[in-house]
């Protein structure tokens, strides 16, 4: 049976995945946060620019034997843990360890595609049913109805991220938040939903990346956007 690696080796594997270079302090954040989970302490950190901090604190993170939540401040940073830093670490990690945890990404409902709305329309304030806009936009809004479309035929979650190019104005056509969502128990789409499947999949993962402002609504609201988990390191 293969071991579990060491968090410097595991370091040290993804640095060299991403075309880094391998720093002293990110070296010893990585350890110190390790050292953290185990022991079940709070930890504090301040590390300057050029540390290399999202490596150092997601090396620890996926080889935590716990569900590991991770908030960023932004979308951006959150984007790009999910496509360009994790993936690297469970590269590195494969080489070594017989089973690579699980990640997922959850966001805010009007993150996703609503096929309700896309199917059905939104509502104006008199209840007559609003019109998809000509011109540019509505442009734009027949291309994300069709993307959402063919991401539900192929199983898949209609993320924003992953969006054919649009405006705000655009996205808020097909999409809904999360006091206007109808639940999935009531929607007649409930059983294709993004945002509940992009729940699912945070229920079969290790490690989780989120935002500050979706973490904040979970701890003080207690709405159960997120599974049950055992640490939080907040960026």
């Amino acid at each position: 049976m293969t071991s579990t690696p060491s968090v410097r080796d595991v370091l040290h594997a993804a640095v060299e995945a991403v075309g880094g270079q391998e720093r002293p302090g990110q070296i010893e954040m990585a350890e110190a946060i390790e050292q953290s989970l185990e022991s079940g302490r709070h930890l504090l950190i301040q590390a300057g620019t050029g540390t290399g901090k999202s490596l150092g604190y997601l090396v620890p993170s996926l080889l935590h034997h716990e569900r590991v939540v991770i908030a960023t401040a932004t979308l951006n940073l959150q984007h790009q843990l999910v496509e360009r830093d994790i993936p690297a670490l469970k590269a590195a990690a494969a080489a070594t360890m017989e089973t690579v945890p699980l990640h997922a990404v959850v966001k805010g409902r009007g993150n996703y595609a609503c096929l309700h709305r896309i199917r059905e329309g939104a509502p104006d304030d008199e209840g007559a049913l609003i019109e998809i806009p000509e011109g540019t936009l509505g442009a734009e809004v027949l291309e994300l109805r069709s993307w959402a479309e063919e991401q539900a035929e192929r199983k898949l979650i209609a993320d924003r991220d992953a969006a054919p190019s649009h405006t705000d104005r655009a996205w808020r056509q097909i999409s809904v938040q999360a006091r206007e969502c109808l639940g999935a128990a009531k929607c007649p789409y409930g059983a294709e939903c993004f945002a509940e499947k992009a729940r699912e999949d945070a229920n079969k993962a290790e490690v989780i990346v989120t935002y500050h402002a979706l973490l904040a609504i979970v701890a003080i609201d207690g709405v159960p956007m997120l599974p049950e988990y055992c640490v939080v390191v907040v960026d």
